[in-house]
């Protein structure tokens, strides 16, 4: 960068699936730490995004595994400057200025020839606006709508519209819980928006110890260790057992007297519950965002990792793998409550190699597992049948895994 330029900041907001979970991450240019964006040479403004995510700040540490979304004008398609891009992980987002000439056209499909996706930006579901956009249609795969330009009854009839075109729904600028259920009611894909997250600029996070910790112990309880190692390893932390002992005591059961110590508390809770409760106290920590645990976020999360645990112990009965698979799928969706891209998240919870190259890459068995709950919650019936097949498991090993998952309200 030229030494008299003063530095491009980046700010990212994310884009969630309708279990609020982080699908992927629109990337902005702000050029200053404020969070505001003055936007001058939108040419410019782009290169030098691309700049910090390829150099300075890196893609893995900006949006971890998922896919980043980046604006695109009618001048950067001219002036090519998507070239080095991976088409895997950047959508390229046409905006609303960006009409469908014959020449911005050949270059959407040249750009969509090579695998990259496109969305449209801003789009105004009215007759003439689609009729100046329909010639992009067969290459895009996202569609975003904004709440605020478009009517309700708009929005309602936008959804059959761009499904039968093989796109998916994206809702912009959703502000309240109520726009997010009515959109999500009416067949909505994709969500962003203030009522989720306000770009934020990106810098490093860190994830306390305490959290750390009791993703240790999780992981620690699923070996069936005995109550004299428990007690030994609640015996290192001080604070946790005190809120064990205090939760022990809530519990509405008849006790002749309170129970004063951690070693009581662990006899009369016993494991599965204690692994309840640190699932619980796992999503009251502060760096979760102070969402509350009866969020449908924090029910998939559980069941996503009750539903691994079971199929891994069908393929290995003896070994880690069923351990390593529960915390797996934890941590698969605290990116979206933390805020903050896998590779941070990892780097400060120092898991398991495998459960690492799991989640950023989706490698080894443990990455498979996360793939197959992942096509269960989208009813992706082919693909399940598909990752099945590769880690050798049958039709009843998934019904019981269901069962596991969805059978209880906890796991």
């Amino acid at each position: 960068m030229n030494p008299v330029e003063s530095p491009a900041y980046l700010a990212r907001q994310p884009i969630l699936d309708s279990h609020q979970g982080i699908f992927a991450y629109e990337l902005l240019f702000r050029d200053s730490p404020d969070n505001r964006a003055v936007i001058h040479n939108g040419v410019r403004e782009t290169a030098q995004v691309l700049e910090n995510v390829l150099n300075n700040i890196g893609l893995a540490r900006l949006v971890g595994n998922h896919k980043a979304f980046i604006n695109c004008s009618r001048q950067m398609l001219l002036d090519g400057i998507f070239g080095p891009l991976d088409s895997d992980r950047f959508v390229l987002e046409i905006l609303e200025s960006v009409s469908a000439e014959k020449d911005i056209v050949e270059i959407v499909k040249k750009y969509h020839a090579r695998g990259f996706e496109f969305a449209l930006d801003d789009v105004v579901f009215e007759p003439e606006n689609l009729k100046r956009l329909e010639e992009f249609f067969p290459y895009i795969k996202y569609v975003k709508l904004d709440l605020i330009e478009n009517s309700p009854e708009a929005l309602k009839a936008a959804v059959p519209y761009f499904k039968e075109r093989g796109m998916m729904l994206l809702a912009e600028k959703v502000e309240t819980e109520e726009e997010f259920k009515e959109r999500l009611s009416e067949g909505y894909d994709l969500f962003q928006g203030f009522f989720f997250a306000q770009p934020e600029i990106v810098r490093g996070k860190r994830i306390d110890g305490s959290l750390a910790f009791i993703l240790h112990l999780l992981q620690f309880l699923r070996g069936e260790p005995s109550f004299t190692d428990i007690e030994k390893v609640f015996s290192e932390q001080e604070a946790l057992s005190k809120s064990l002992v205090q939760y022990a005591n809530s519990q509405k059961s008849y006790r002749r007297r309170p129970i004063e110590t951690v070693q009581d508390a662990i006899a009369w809770l016993g494991i599965p519950q204690i692994r309840d409760w640190l699932m619980l106290l796992l999503y009251a920590q502060p760096e979760m965002g102070g969402r509350a645990q009866g969020t449908a976020l924090f029910q998939n999360v559980s069941q996503r990792a009750c539903f691994v645990e079971a199929l891994a112990e069908d393929i290995d009965a003896e070994g880690p793998l069923s351990a390593q698979a529960f915390i797996t799928a934890i941590i698969s969706r605290m990116d979206a409550l933390v805020k903050a891209p896998m590779p941070t998240i990892l780097e400060d919870l120092k898991v398991d190699k495998e459960i690492t190259q799991a989640l950023l890459h989706g490698s080894g068995k443990l990455g498979t597992l996360l793939a197959l709950a992942e096509a269960v919650e989208n009813d992706r019936q082919e693909r399940v049948g598909t990752l099945m097949k590769r880690l050798s498991l049958s039709n009843e090993n998934l019904v019981k895994a269901l069962n596991a998952a969805y059978g209880n309200s906890h796991g």
